[in-house]
């Protein structure tokens, strides 16, 4: 049996022991330091991960490697960049009281298990890259988070007036569309069926004539439809037609038509609000952040690199600012959304 005395100084050395190696931890040189707050190698190394993990969702590496740099050099260099980023985007949403909600978070994370194909294939890339549901809740939350101070920087600055400048412009791009169409190949028959078309007989010309098949078959309907998916040509001449009126001939890529329009649906200017200032955001978010990295006091471990106060990126010691990417806000946790083509 260990005498007391003897177990008593073993506490003791484990005690001193520890203290020494929380002492050394605490020693060790930051990765970087954000007006005086510690980002440490372990953090980086960590956030890292999630980067991969962000990447191989959209099948982009972490990072570009330089000239004789290793792709993990790469990737650190990446993650430090947009934890720094990260770290003045924080003390923002926090100055402004600028949150992400839960349910908000759910919601991202339900849309990239159904981009994905389901909670199984996200668990399986997941754990591929050692990371845990919680370990992708609080990425998301932090993903949203600059989001959310994105766009509240824009909502600050834009004016009422300057948002509905942009929806006059983009009135086409927020209009649904419900027309008929009759597709022929030459002018001189759509002059022919102009001549004789009605509301009333429009469908049963659009099933003898028009050569779009699809529509055809629905008597020339091609049912309501965003604007925006539609040949620019066409959806032009069918918003210049009141509901119910029928166009002269107009030519397209596709061919030559005769238009009916049903009926023409915008989008509320208050509806659309949100996204007009989402488009707006990213060069007023650029704007701030260059003003946020320029008053902050930002140093970097050098065995990362440096940070380039033109960009706000970390790059290698032996670089330079030209030909370095500019800094890019935080990744999207789903892919991209594919943009449809124009038709008819």
């Amino acid at each position: 049996m260990t005498p007391p005395s003897h177990r008593l100084r073993a506490i003791a050395l484990a005690l001193v022991a520890g203290l020494a190696l929380t002492a050394c931890n605490a020693a060790e040189p930051a990765a970087a330091i954000v007006d005086g707050e510690r980002i440490t190698d372990q953090q980086v190394a960590f956030d890292a991960t999630l980067f991969q993990f962000l990447g191989a969702l959209r099948r982009t590496p972490c990072g570009t490697p330089a000239a004789g740099e290793s792709q993990a050099a790469a990737c650190a260099r990446f993650t430090l960049t947009n934890v720094i980023q990260e770290d003045l985007v924080k003390h923002y949403a926090a100055a402004h009281d600028v949150t992400v909600d839960t349910a908000t978070v759910t919601q991202a994370i339900a849309q990239l298990e159904s981009n994905l194909g389901g909670p199984d294939v996200l668990d399986g890339q997941l754990k591929a890259h050692g990371l845990t549901r919680a370990d992708l809740t609080a990425l998301a939350r932090r993903l949203l988070l600059f989001n959310q101070v994105r766009r509240a920087l824009a909502t600050a600055q834009l004016t009422d007036a300057a948002l509905h400048a942009a929806y006059d412009q983009q009135r086409v791009s927020l209009t649904q569309i419900h027309a008929k169409d009759i597709r022929v190949a030459t002018q001189a028959e759509a002059e022919k069926i102009e001549k004789q078309v009605t509301p009333a007989n429009f469908a049963k010309l659009a099933q003898r004539f028009s050569t779009d098949t699809t529509s055809a078959a629905n008597g020339g309907d091609l049912g309501t439809v965003a604007a925006a998916t539609l040949d620019p040509t066409f959806a032009n001449a069918a918003l210049a037609l009141r509901p119910g009126e029928i166009s002269q001939p107009v030519q397209n890529q596709f061919g030559w038509h005769i238009i009916e329009l049903v009926s023409a649906t915008v989008v509320p200017f208050d509806q659309a609000k949100p996204q007009l200032i989402d488009q707006q955001s990213q060069p007023i978010f650029n704007v701030w952040l260059q003003g946020a990295l320029s008053t902050a006091e930002i140093t970097v471990n050098p065995k990362y690199g440096r940070l380039d106060p033109a960009t706000g990126d970390v790059v290698p010691i032996r670089s330079t600012a030209a030909g370095q990417s500019s800094p890019s806000p935080l990744p999207s946790a789903g892919p991209a959304t594919p943009t449809p083509s124009p038709s008819p």
